[in-house]
């Protein structure tokens, strides 16, 4: 396993396990992004988030990812489906800036949420974030949903937080 700096210290690689198409479905219809609102998909893989908000949501979204090849498969996709308010860069997860964020999507381990806690709650009034299957420690969500996903067969939980 492959580390990423992070000022002083290194941190693991984050591994990359896609959510279930279904639990995507259930994210974004839980954010219910708007046209003029930016959905950015933290750690976006393979970009299934980004690209399922733009084709059906018609919304901005922006997918921050470090690995080269989920990059280069997902601007395939992308590029295939023609879709055009669809960006993905390659960033560091914990830098990037999330101040124009309307809506955040994660599918982190409770770790790497809990470093990115002060990012999140400085997000601004009236931004949702989805957690998928993980809380964000130490903040109770506004909202939990369960979803039996058809795919993987088991439950997988997603969280709602509404910031103030």
């Amino acid at each position: 396993m492959t580390s990423i700096g992070r000022g002083r210290g290194l941190r693991k690689r984050i591994p990359f396990v896609p959510s279930p198409h279904d639990v995507v479905e259930k994210m974004l219809s839980i954010a219910d992004p708007k046209p003029d609102e930016l959905l950015i998909d933290l750690g976006s893989g393979d970009g299934r988030i980004v690209i399922s908000a733009a084709r059906d949501y018609k919304c901005r979204s922006l997918g921050v990812e470090i690995d080269d090849v989920l990059i280069d498969h997902s601007m395939r996709k992308i590029q295939r489906l023609g879709l055009k308010d669809v960006e993905i860069v390659k960033a560091d997860l914990y830098q990037y800036d999330l101040s124009d964020a309307d809506i955040v999507t994660l599918y982190l381990l409770p770790d790497t949420l809990k470093t990115l806690k002060p990012k999140l709650l400085s997000l601004k009034k009236g931004a949702r974030i989805i957690c998928h299957d993980y809380k964000i420690p130490g903040l109770e969500p506004d909202e939990f949903y369960i979803v039996k996903s058809k795919t993987t067969g088991r439950n997988h939980l997603i969280y709602l937080y509404e910031i103030d």
